[in-house]
């Protein structure tokens, strides 16, 4: 018995990284999984990992930064499994670096599209659906150690995770007792593509790891075992919390 059975699940920036290991131990654990994204190519390869655990996934192409396409998603799993009971709302970005009053509007916009806008309408309609159904749902979004504390040179970033945990903490305070739960997690420094680049022995990052007790960097895997625990029944008085998933950084 998975702690999923019986669940469908979407699962947005489903492609790599987190996303992709969250839709891939969703499916081990018995869910339908709905993965989204801008990527087939991306979407393909992680509805073939999903395949190759006994799973059950698709893919759907979308934008959601655009509520249309947010709306097709949600009513595209609808469609193709009968209801929705969890998302992970993942999708997002890391750019626009460097200090603050050197910033461009233009990042501005870009960053808070593609990380708080695409947050807002994800659990916007996920939410509908949820009440429509009315038995209740999980919904974690990915937030980031950021949302408890500012780096340099990221202010455009750090703003944006601040404000998902806002999101979350209001949506549960709106829906507990509609039995919708909404929380987040806030993962560290994750063997990501987005970290591709990421070096430990750089000055600059060896001043950051210092500071992890555990002294390593996640990989999604590990991020992913968490995500199931609160996705799933075992997690039924967990609303509004935001887990740290960061090796101890944010204990300090």
């Amino acid at each position: 018995m998975g702690l999923l059975d019986g669940k469908v699940a979407i699962v947005t920036g489903g492609g790599s990284g987190i996303g992709q290991a969250v839709a891939v131990a969703f499916a081990e654990h018995g869910a339908k999984v709905m993965l989204c994204g801008r990527r087939p190519e991306a979407g393909a390869e992680t509805v073939e990992m999903i395949k190759q655990v006994g799973g059950i996934g698709q893919f759907f192409q979308a934008d959601v930064s655009q509520a249309d396409e947010v709306e097709a998603l949600v009513a595209a799993t609808v469609r193709a499994y009968g209801k929705l009971d969890v998302a992970f709302n993942n999708a997002g970005i890391f750019e626009g670096l460097g200090l603050l009053a050197d910033l461009t509007e233009e990042a501005y916009e870009h960053s808070f599209d593609a990380n708080v806008r695409s947050m807002f309408l994800c659990l916007k309609y996920q939410i509908k659906q949820m009440l429509a159904q009315g038995h209740g749902g999980s919904i974690i979004n990915n937030a980031s150690a950021q949302s408890h504390l500012a780096l340099g040179y990221s202010a455009h970033y750090t703003a944006c995770k601040h404000a998902i945990l806002g999101y979350t903490r209001a949506a549960a305070v709106d829906y507990s007792r509609d039995n919708i739960r909404v929380n987040a997690i806030s993962p560290g420094v994750t063997l990501t593509p987005m970290m591709a680049g990421f070096d430990p022995a750089d000055p600059v990052n060896a001043t950051l790891m210092a500071r992890i007790p555990a002294g390593r960097v996640a990989t999604p895997q590990e991020i992913a075992g968490t995500v199931v625990f609160m996705a799933s029944d075992m997690s039924p008085y967990m609303h509004g919390a935001s887990i740290a998933l960061d090796g101890g950084w944010t204990a300090h």
